[in-house]
């Protein structure tokens, strides 16, 4: 096999890429320590005036840099902004933008600038004082290097000054802004028209009629010359060419879905939704990539290339291509989730009457989002009179008022034949919804007919931009969530892959359920983030609006964002997983290698857990930004709880600490408490578990191990004592009896050679005498097994003597 050949084989590309891109990462990381090293040499070598081992303030943050800022933060404050103009709201939040980055900016120079303080403060008390009248000369060297420093110390600090109060400025510019943008949105909220119904309305639409037909002139007049410089000889040709090529793209979507849903079923082979929403994602991503290059092949024929910045066809271009992509993915998904054609690929749960009919609607709500760009164009930059602007406006009221007032009509009047969207239409959900858009529509035609056009419209628009929005979110969300438990659980095609590397079936179900969650809370901080943006879809707010969320908001000292979110999750399981590979380290490697008993092994393993879940905690707390000082009222109010209701638990708790470190009982003893014995399992913070003869658990609280008698019956593993006593009559023979008694001992299971059982006599009465027979076991939990057996044999061998006794007062 030759080389060439090698390289370009299926297998051997991947490698031959990654040992490519090693060599590429390696060379990268050596010329960059050549760079760093050279350049020290390259400035001892080069003549400067500066001869210092940092860089200048003024190369830090340069001149022309604050210039710059301080020119456009000068802008936007000597902007003025007529809020009675359709594009006042428009120019304000343009001036938010740009307040907005100068503020980041300033920022950014501070930030740069900051550390350098402390580096020459460093460099003057290395090179000290100048010295006193009395006091030896120091080297010139010395002294030019210390007038140096200070020079630039003093250029950081006015620098440093500058970027401060750029920061602040720029600050104070962006909440007056917002504040005039607040209500600037407020006063178009409540601007009142004359009613349509009216000839107050009609008459001054006349009156504007002459402004307006000037503004539609230039409009007109600039795509007719962009119309004529592209119609002109051969370039009518181009034109065509290219329109019939945006015409191809925008319906290629529609000839390739029957192949899409192929692609989805070899995806995944196995019935269920998660083919339909695959085959739902690609088909209305590919509608919003061709909707998008359809658009831009069409104002790339109108105009031939040509550069139209600052027409008013290039903004009633932009903002009406804005609106192509959201048109696009809408269309796409419509047409994907209730699939008309095919019930196999649908969705949602709806008959094939009802799913044709909804067609309609959704490529009217694809028009009314096309309109909506147009309609902002007209609204903010086109001129035109206020009242005139009010007619579109109306218009597409109605229209969405119908769509919303139809679209949950439709699966009302045309339920399927097999009832199979009837949980559907009578769910709680769909009810709630069919409301809901019924009374948008009717506030749409009341806010139409009692001359609130611009509430109306602003609803209405806002609640097409949630639809759209709703839309992708609803689909991502179950995109990714069935491919997290179809692909990445421990069942699925990926999560077997990873249980096959080692990982366990739990943990990879546990890490897909958890990432589908994650992802869920993030999308509804997105669906916050465009909400705050007001439904105009404007990509740069809504960025914005989606950064404010995910890095937060400080609430006093504690931070509250994504962000802190995703690190306080991390934290525990982080901790856990850190916690149980320590805990199995100390007992299986650790401890054997120790003289340590289980007792004092467990009291270690409990204390050592407790004290890093409370370092978690306290890290955690960390994280949101609670310190000491802001849990004093936390503090206060427990000193008052505790001295109320939580008493009895800090005593368990600090009983549970006592019983950990003095270890009077440990895991195995056998202790009486409360007239119960039994075997100590468990010692936690705040209770303790005795497993009793009976197979039950008795949970008893700490405290009472200290504030109570306790009998530990294996305190200091001492042995078990057995005793109990006989009665033989008067006339026994009583060294046959012993004798024989203390040979059946020494054949007892359990009991102790060393020391050996003894046989003692107890007591002479008239008519008995008794023997006192006691041994040792090896525990206090085999004196009851052992004392049984030693009766019974006590018993056999007096029988097998002929010697009748009475065995009385056990031990």
């Amino acid at each position: 096999m030759t080389a060439r050949k090698m390289i370009f084989d299926e297998t051997a590309f991947p490698v031959f890429s990654r040992y490519f891109a090693s060599c590429v990462a390696l060379f990268s990381c050596l010329l960059l320590v050549f760079t760093l090293l050279a350049a020290p040499l390259h400035a001892a070598d080069a003549p400067s005036d500066h001869d210092t081992l940092i860089a200048r303030p003024s190369d830090v943050v340069s001149d022309k840099a604050l210039d710059d800022l301080e020119a456009s933060i000068r802008h936007v404050f000597m902007a003025r902004v007529d809020m009675h103009a359709g594009s006042g709201t428009d120019t304000v939040s343009s001036l938010t933008r740009e307040a907005s980055a100068d503020e980041a900016a300033a920022r950014a120079m501070v930030a740069r600038l900051e550390p350098y303080e402390a580096i020459y403060k460093s460099f003057i008390e290395a090179i000290g004082k100048e010295p006193g009248k009395d006091e030896p000369a120091e080297a010139a060297s010395v002294t030019a290097q210390r007038k140096r420093i200070l020079l630039s110390q003093q250029d950081l600090k006015a620098r440093l000054a500058r970027a401060r109060l750029y920061a602040l400025e720029a600050h104070q510019i962006v909440l007056v802004l917002s504040q005039r943008n607040d209500a600037a949105q407020q006063a178009r909220l409540l601007e009142h028209f004359p009613s349509p119904l009216t000839p107050a309305f009609w008459g001054q639409v006349r009156d504007e009629f002459p402004d307006t037909r000037a503004r539609l002139g230039e409009l007109g007049g600039e795509a007719s010359d962009a119309l004529a410089i592209s119609t002109k000889g051969w370039r009518l040709l181009a034109l065509l060419g290219i329109l019939a090529s945006a015409g191809i793209v925008f319906v290629a979507p529609f000839f390739l879905q029957r192949q899409i849903r192929r692609l989805a079923a070899r995806l995944q082979p196995s019935a269920g939704c998660f083919r339909q929403i695959l085959a739902t994602a690609f088909f209305s991503g590919l509608c919003t990539l061709c909707a998008g290059g359809g658009a831009l092949l069409i104002w790339v024929g109108l105009t031939n290339g040509a550069d139209m910045d600052g027409t008013h066809l290039e903004q009633l271009a932009e903002m009406a291509g804005s609106q192509c992509l959201l048109a696009g993915f809408m269309l796409g998904a419509s047409l994907s989730v209730l699939a008309p054609d095919n019930r196999d690929w649908r969705l949602v749960p709806l008959g094939n009457t009802a799913a044709r009919a909804l067609r309609a609607h959704a490529l009217g709500f694809t028009v009314l989002l096309l309109v909506r760009g147009v309609l902002r164009y007209v609204d903010l930059q086109s001129g035109i009179g206020q009242t005139t602007v009010q007619i579109p406006d109306a218009a597409f009221m109605l229209a969405t008022a119908f769509l919303l007032y139809s679209a949950p009509r439709q699966i009302v009047l045309h339920p399927a034949s097999s009832g199979a969207d009837e949980g559907l239409r009578q769910s709680l959900l769909g009810r709630g919804a069919r409301v809901v858009a019924f009374g948008l529509s009717l506030f749409g035609v009341a806010a139409l007919i009692t001359g609130y056009i611009p509430l109306g419209y602003i609803v209405l628009s806002w609640i097409c931009s949630m639809a759209v929005t709703l839309m992708v979110l609803a689909l991502s969300y179950l995109l990714v969530s069935n491919m997290a438990s179809v692909e990445f659980s421990s069942s699925g095609r990926m999560g077997r892959h990873l249980v096959s590397l080692g990982l366990a079936p739990r943990l990879v179900d546990q890490v897909s359920v958890v990432t589908s969650g994650l992802f869920g809370v993030f999308l509804v901080f997105v669906a916050l983030a465009v909400a705050q943006s007001g439904g105009d879809f404007d990509f740069d707010v809504i960025v914005d609006n989606i950064a404010h969320v995910v890095s937060g908001q400080k609430i006093g000292n504690v931070s509250l964002s994504f962000e802190v979110l995703l690190e306080c999750l991390a934290l525990p399981i982080l901790g856990h997983y850190i916690i149980h590979t320590v805990r199995k380290w100390l007992s299986r490697r650790f401890f054997p290698t120790t003289s340590l008993d289980l007792g004092a092994q467990t009291s270690i393993l409990t204390i050592l857990t407790y004290v890093a879940w409370i370092l978690v905690m306290l890290t955690m707390m960390s994280a949101l930004g609670v310190t000491v000082s802001s849990m004093t009222w936390v503090v206060s109010a427990l000193s008052v709880g505790i001295g109320f209701g939580l008493q009895s638990i800090v005593q368990n708790f600090v009983s549970g600490l006592i019983l950990l470190a003095e270890r009077p009982v440990t895991i195995g003893d056998m202790v009486e408490i409360g007239g119960k014995v039994g075997d100590i399992r468990r010692i936690s913070v705040r209770s303790t578990d005795l497993a009793l003869s009976d197979g039950s658990t008795l949970i008893v609280p700490n405290s009472q191990f200290i504030t109570s008698a306790v009998r530990n019956a294996t305190f200091g593993r001492p042995a078990g004592s057995m005793a109990f006593s006989i009665s033989l009559p008067l006339g026994t023979d009583l060294s046959v009896a012993i004798s024989a008694i203390s040979d059946a001992l020494s054949h007892v299971n359990g009991l102790l050679k060393t020391p050996a059982p003894t046989v003692s006599l107890g007591d002479i009465k008239s008519d008995m005498v008794s023997l006192d027979i006691a041994g040792k076991t090896a525990s206090p939990r085999d004196v009851s097994a052992a004392a049984n057996q030693a009766r019974l044999a006590v018993w056999e061998a007096l029988h097998a003597k002929g010697v009748v006794a009475t065995l009385d007062n056990p031990g």
